[in-house]
């Protein structure tokens, strides 16, 4: 029998979840006796031979690639309390850790890639911390064979179509999209047109946004035009189709999915003169953000909660690996917030990054 067949093998020729394969082969509860019959035997079948994580790998060190969008430049105005949290973390734990950051930009992330596949190949990796977008860097057939190789993958942000990942640590993406449009109805008549900076369509970060707005208005019946922008790049020509939408005079509300069009919309508004004269909700609170809020140039902001994001991620994984502890879910949520002028304060402290230590 083939000695390299892992957790991952056996999960998918019994057609279930890892998690179900740990808590079979384990004897937890969590699965029917009948799938657990299944598991095991074809376990047997394989010749699985379970990975003794809880002894051997606390003793070895476990190598992790943080493969993650920089927090510099563009990025900045989402990704710096995503690495805070990571750090936030791995500062607290005492166990056999290398973790190795791979930050990117748009522009490099397939060199950056490359970059990870040779680490694999000369080092060795034991997990993966990394976001779901990044999925359209390579080829299924690429993270099948980092899959095969028995790397531990977690996302964050966004789910990796392309690969066998352990979990996605995201926020409820409708339900934010949902949370604008009540929002902005409430503040709007019904014949008040509504600019929505939607983002890139093929990211799920962006679209299921979108998609939760769209739910909501249809549910309650609202007739409200919305004009979407799907500019996704900070570049002079999706600045202008900004500022040109929000400059129609039927335009009453505006909000942006995601964070940098949350920076350009609030250009616009401010040299469009329309700022407080419409009602604005942007997503993801950056300094930037927070001063454009505070001076009432957006009414809401709806923060993701990145920091726990990166926190939960990281540790999602280091446990997995160190102790074995499978997530009990393939998705998992953290909350997100509406931030108003009265609660900035929290996040100016960073008063919030408590509630994960």
């Amino acid at each position: 029998m083939n000695t390299k067949v892992t957790i991952r093998d056996v999960a998918a020729k019994a057609g279930v979840s890892i998690s179900s394969v740990h808590f079979a082969l384990s004897g937890k509860a969590g699965v029917s006796d009948e799938t657990r019959e299944k598991i095991r035997r074809i376990a047997d079948e394989m010749g699985y031979q379970p990975n003794t994580l809880a002894s051997s790998l606390k003793r070895s060190t476990q190598r992790i690639a943080i493969l993650l969008p920089s927090e510099k430049g563009e990025n900045q105005y989402y990704y710096p309390p995503v690495w805070r949290g990571i750090h936030d973390y791995l500062s607290k734990v005492n166990m056999n850790l290398e973790c190795i950051e791979l930050p990117y930009f748009e522009k490099d992330k397939a060199s950056v890639f490359q970059r990870l596949k040779e680490l694999i190949e000369k080092r060795g990796l034991n997990g993966i911390l990394t976001v779901g977008h990044i999925d359209d860097t390579a080829t299924r057939e690429e993270w099948k064979s980092i899959c095969r190789q028995d790397i531990s993958i977690v996302c964050i942000n966004s789910e990796n179509k392309l690969c066998d990942y352990l979990c996605c640590v995201l926020p409820e993406y409708e339900v934010i999209g949902r949370t604008m449009a009540e929002l902005i109805t409430s503040h709007i008549p019904d014949y008040g047109s509504i600019l929505l900076c939607a983002g890139n369509s093929n990211w799920d970060a962006h679209a299921l946004v979108t998609k939760g707005f769209e739910d909501y208005l249809n549910e309650n019946n609202r007739s409200n035009l919305v004009y979407k922008d799907y500019s996704w790049e900070f570049t002079q020509q999706n600045y202008v189709d900004i500022f040109s939408k929000l400059s129609r005079p039927d335009v009453a509300a505006c909000c942006s999915v995601y964070s940098q069009g949350t920076i350009m919309l609030g250009q616009a508004l401010e040299e469009s003169k329309k700022a407080g004269r419409v009602y604005a909700v942007g997503s993801d609170l950056s300094d930037v953000t927070a001063d454009r809020l505070r001076r009432s140039v957006f009414n809401n902001v709806i923060q993701k909660n990145p920091y726990a994001q990166g926190y939960v991620g990281i540790r999602t994984l280091v446990e997995y690996l160190i102790s074995g502890k499978v997530p009990e879910q393939k998705r998992v949520y953290v909350g997100s917030e509406v931030i108003l002028r009265s609660n900035l304060v929290m996040y100016e402290h960073e008063q919030y990054r408590y509630l994960f230590l």
